[in-house]
């Protein structure tokens, strides 16, 4: 349950809007599952990592930055912003 609900979170640091797709998925990800010899789940771990790095600093025209960036940006205090230099 806890390996499903973290997958929002990596969502939004890795999925961003492009010309054909409003979700697109930006970055890979590998789960390693274990299980015991009885077949219940003793672990799991998940690997992360960026497709497009580019995308950070040069989104390209009409498309959009990763999610998370945005989420911030509605989220924070005016004071957060001016002090990011985001205003």
């Amino acid at each position: 349950q806890q390996v499903l609900q973290s997958n929002p979170i990596l969502e939004a640091f890795g999925n961003a809007r492009t010309l054909r797709n409003d979700n697109s998925s930006r970055f890979g990800k590998y789960i390693d599952i274990r299980f015991t010899s009885t077949g219940k789940l003793s672990g799991a771990k998940i690997e992360t990592y960026l497709l497009e790095k580019v995308r950070l600093i040069h989104p390209s025209a009409g498309e959009r930055n990763y999610h998370i960036f945005y989420q911030f940006m509605e989220a924070a205090s005016q004071e957060e912003r001016r002090s990011l230099g985001l205003e």
